[in-house]
């Protein structure tokens, strides 16, 4: 019973235990700031985990039971060869060659070595390999148990068993290390032998007849598990031999590891892991075992492994674990037993102290916080009072001092205190649903009610009571006995102020907010969304301010602050600790005192919705490796292909999965990924935590693949991976088949074309066939009916006119209407010679020409003159040509008072050109423009005719007399 109770007493402070002295940060951390995170088999991790090795591309290889795995952190992902096959899937040794290949140990005797999905396979004695080794040389050594056990060498590609005639005995080997030195360290069952660097013998430097396992310690000295009664016989052979707690008996490890901070870990015989530190130390060593207490997923824990970003992975026959170290760590913890609702309070010595309902606990500088006492009534808060501790219990206030409690001398509070100080030699308590309360002749007496503006209204607790009040998103100052408003931006609920080298900072549930000039201004949690929900400031001397929300601990600077209070677009630098850092949860809410403080060792403690928790500034674990990117596989169509550095792809692809991964195992979970193909995306694609692209409706080109990582503290690898991507062109998608393509789709337009082309000319032939015989009907019915009709009518006119007197009005006006009736003879002889005229297609030179002869036997001369070739005009524009022409001659005969006039054709291969000029008496400069003489119609004829034919009729007097008519026709 007392050795069960000396255990306990050594592994309770393991687990709480804080830096070892205030001037010095603690290099081995305890269990308690270690984040811990299991894979069990229902998460899919593998059973019977027997070794572990990481690769040079930061992959952690599992050698189990049921074969080999790869562990990104995020998937257990089932190794099989490319070429070859494993010779047992029971995998008991792993050891990672710098080359990126790995060694492989089999239950049944065989060393594997799998290099690029090549597997090859070294002998078959009757034996299980317990251990492998890498030797200076590059030479591979395997320990071996069994039968047929012993200790083996690579050599080519078979294994060479080391005999006597080398120092070897017989019989199994337990352990073997390669040494920083060079030497070569082998566990018998006989004892610990050695391989000096330039020797060929193995030499015995320590008998043990315990199933020894050896490991190096970071400072290169070699320990071994032996009995620790011969600890000093194997000091003196150069061996270190660690302790062990009561309760435990040699052999107790079936494995040893050393963290690179000293810390010795040994996987138990009995169960569990045990972590001691302190080894090399002064002190003693200080014990604490994993059990699956902590979260081992069993007892049977084996092989260990410390990874390259610090973490100590565990293998057990359920699962594996991972112990991540944190920044924070967790004093109490709440559960079943121990209730929340912590408050904490510093005392002048910078002794830390917290309460919940009914429970005292102490930590003093440099120690752990150990629980102190129990009280039967509930506690409602704590405060310092110099190197004095104040306890509010119901109806009274208490003192603690020299661990002495006594009554304070102040009378009965009114109501349950939220909040105590002592300012100017008076006393201030805050009271829940009361107000504010000074202690005033032995009384409690409240503020006056126009000082206090609202019943829930609280002064700062501490060394800032009785100056700064506060009632829901108010804030006041008292001066000259009156409470003054603070005018300026509004941040929620006050909870808190703080002063310190940041200046004043009042805590609010919408962001923090700081006293400038007189004014409140704040920042936001809209602008920062990490200041949310803040209930707790601890402010250090060296200007860094701790502030704790709702979204966990952040940590910043008063230079930071000096920046983002003065410019509103300016980022506030800072860093976040949740309880992926260690911390138990988020900070509490609806607190009036700060749920953060500083210790008098600079550890900032913090009461969380689930614990107690501190952080040593001094020891924050950072993460500064980037991750390495590798690019697992690519699917396109449903068809898995392997990747390398450049991948062609069929003919027809059009979908595709690109899978990749990024290998920094301390938060895997919060790696974060941008990818983009190059030629597709334009910019980075944010993936957040997914570790797959897709791309869909993909041609046929060459693409490149680029991926990058960034780290749980965002850290990025900016080089990242990259894989190179062609998609061969289907033979409708290549240069010759959209070559011959465009030629059809060509000769087919030029067909449609023509065909087109022809129908319309047969079309038009149709149509000027039939104008032309409808020309011809109408020019018949003219001649036959109209111009007979009116040849009659004019001898019956001229009959009537003999008939009168000549030189009488009668016989005046009936010779004027024969006169005119004779213009419109001939006018209608013209009409119908036009109409006959015009047999088909061609050029208006020769229908001009013989309505220039005809006009010559009306009085008026008409010269015609041509430049340019001839050109083909349908017959309905050479009607429209002639029509014009004929209509500017007429003009001429009737009004220029000339018998003369010229005719001038000009044509080119853009169209017709038709000049009328005449020598008379020219066109008024009103009708030429007005564009026609009112109450006549020829000039607009013309006009429509030209426009007709999409030309232009220009009408402007001659240089120096006459008119010139130029009417333009394209062709």
């Amino acid at each position: 019973m007392l050795r069960k109770r000396l255990w306990t007493m050594l592994l309770a402070p393991a687990l709480l235990a804080a830096a070892p002295s205030p001037a010095q940060a603690p290099v081995q951390p305890s269990i308690a700031q270690y984040d811990l995170r299991a894979w069990k088999l229902v998460d899919g991790a593998p059973p019977d985990i027997w070794a572990l090795a990481q690769s040079r591309d930061g992959f952690l290889w599992l050698g189990t039971g049921a074969g080999l795995y790869r562990f990104d952190g995020i998937t257990f992902e089932p190794i099989r060869p490319r070429i070859g096959h494993f010779p047992s899937r029971n995998i008991t040794a792993l050891l990672a060659d710098p080359d990126g290949s790995l060694w492989i140990g089999h239950f049944a005797g065989q060393v594997s070595h799998l290099r690029d999905g090549r597997i090859e396979s070294f002998g078959s004695p009757n034996a299980v390999v317990e251990q492998l080794a890498r030797g200076r040389d590059g030479a591979i050594w395997a320990a071996m148990t069994g039968l047929q056990g012993g200790l083996f060498r690579v050599a080519g590609d078979h294994l060479v068993r080391i005999g006597s005639d080398r120092g070897m005995p017989d019989g199994p080997a337990y352990s073997v290390i390669a040494a920083r030195d060079g030497a070569i360290w082998v566990a018998t069952g006989s004892g610990v032998r050695v391989l000096r660097p330039g020797s060929g013998r193995f030499v015995p430097v320590f008998k043990d007849l315990h199933r020894t396992r050896l490991a190096e310690a970071p400072d290169g000295g070699i320990w071994a598990s032996a009995d620790p009664a011969d600890a000093a016989r194997a000091r003196a052979a150069g061996l270190g031999v660690p302790p062990l707690p009561p309760g435990l008996r040699p052999p107790a490890a079936d494995r040893m590891r050393f963290t690179r901070d000293g810390t010795l870990w040994r996987s138990l015989f009995a169960g569990g892991v045990l972590q001691t530190r302190g080894l090399t130390g002064t002190g003693s060593p200080q014990f604490a075992r994993l059990t699956t207490k902590q979260g081992l997923p069993s007892l049977v824990a084996v092989p260990m492994l410390e990874d390259r970003e610090a973490n100590l992975w565990i293998g057990t026959n359920l699962g594996l674990l991972r112990m991540r170290p944190v920044s924070a760590a967790t004093a109490v913890h709440v559960d079943d037993k121990i209730l929340g609702g912590f408050e904490l309070a510093v005392t002048r010595d910078g002794t830390v102290f917290a309460a919940n309902v009914h429970n005292l606990y102490r930590a003093r500088p440099g120690e752990p916080m150990q629980w102190m006492r129990r009280f039967d009534e509930p506690i409602a808060m704590i405060e310092a009072d110099g190197a004095d501790l104040v306890l509010a219990l119901p109806g009274r206030l208490m003192r603690l001092r020299d661990d002495r409690l006594s009554p304070l001398p102040a009378p009965a509070p009114p109501g349950p205190v939220a909040t105590w100080a002592r300012a100017g030699g008076e006393g201030w308590i805050s009271v829940e649903d009361l107000g504010v309360f000074r202690l005033s002749g032995g009384r409690w007496l409240p503020l006056e009610p126009t000082d206090q503006p609202a019943p829930r209204m609280y002064t700062a607790s501490g060394k800032d009571g009785g100056t700064w009040f506060y009632g829901r998103d108010r804030l006041y100052r008292r001066a000259g006995g009156r409470l003054a408003p603070i005018p300026g931006d509004r941040i929620g609920a006050i909870a808190l102020v703080s002063q310190g080298p940041a200046g004043t900072l009042v805590a609010g549930e919408l962001g923090l907010g700081r006293i400038q000039a007189g004014r409140l201004h704040a920042l936001r949690d809209s602008r920062v969304p990490e200041l949310s929900g803040i209930t707790g400031i601890a402010q250090a001397p060296d200007g860094t301010v701790w502030i704790n929300g709702v979204q966990g601990l952040v940590r910043t600077t008063a230079t930071a602050l000096d920046a983002a209070f003065a410019d509103p677009a300016a980022p506030l630098p800072h860093r976040l600790f949740t309880a992926a850092d260690g911390l138990p949860g988020v900070a509490q809410q609806g607190a009036q005192k700060s749920t953060a403080v500083r210790g008098g060792d600079g550890r900032i403690w913090v009461a969380d919705n689930v614990g107690i928790g501190w952080i040593d500034p001094r020891r924050i674990v950072q993460n500064p490796l980037p991750p390495p990117v590798t690019i697992l596989g690519l699917s396109a169509n449903g068809k898995d292909y392997t990747t390398s550095r450049a991948v062609a792809l069929p003919a027809g692809t059009t979908n595709l999965r690109i899978a990749y991964t990024a290998l920094s195992l301390a938060e895997s979970e919060r790696v974060r990924f941008r990818y983009r193909l190059i030629g597709v995306d334009r910019n980075w694609i944010d993936a957040g935590g997914a570790r797959e692209a897709y791309y869909a409706n993909l041609g046929p080109g060459s693409w490149r693949f680029q991926v990058i990582a960034a780290n749980n503290d965002g850290v990025w690898n900016r080089q990242g991976a990259t894989v190179a991507i062609t998609i061969a062109p289907s033979f409708y998608q290549t240069w010759w088949f959209r070559l011959l393509a465009i030629g059809v789709a060509a000769s087919a337009l030029w067909l449609f074309y023509a065909w087109r082309l022809r129908e319309q000319i047969a079309r038009s032939r149709a149509r000027a066939e039939a104008q032309l015989a409808e020309r011809e009907r109408i020019a018949r019915e003219l001649h036959d009916t109209l111009l007979q009709s009116m040849q009659g009518l004019m001898l019956r006119f001229q009959a009537a006119a003999y008939a009168t007197e000549p030189g009488s009005r009668a016989n005046a006006m009936l010779e004027s209407a024969l006169d005119r009736a004779d213009d419109v003879m001939i006018e209608a002889r013209d009409r119908v010679l036009a109409l006959r005229r015009i047999a088909g297609p061609g050029d208006p030179q020769p229908l001009i020409e013989e309505l220039a002869r005809c006009l010559v036997e009306e009085g008026l001369a008409v010269s015609v003159s041509r430049e340019g070739p001839m050109l083909r005009f349908q017959p309905a524009e050479l009607e429209h040509i002639l029509a014009v022409v004929q209509e500017a001659l007429a003009n001429v005969r009737r009004h220029a008072g000339t018998a003369l006039a010229q005719v001038r054709v000009r044509s080119t291969m853009a169209g017709l050109t038709v000049e009328i000029v005449d020598q008379g008496r020219g066109i008024p400069p009103e009708i030429a423009a007005a564009g026609a003489r009112a109450g006549h119609f020829g000039l607009s004829g013309m006009r429509e005719r030209a426009a007709a034919l999409g030309g232009t009729i220009d009408v402007r007097p001659g240089d120096p007399i006459g008119t010139i008519v130029r009417f333009t026709v394209p062709s």
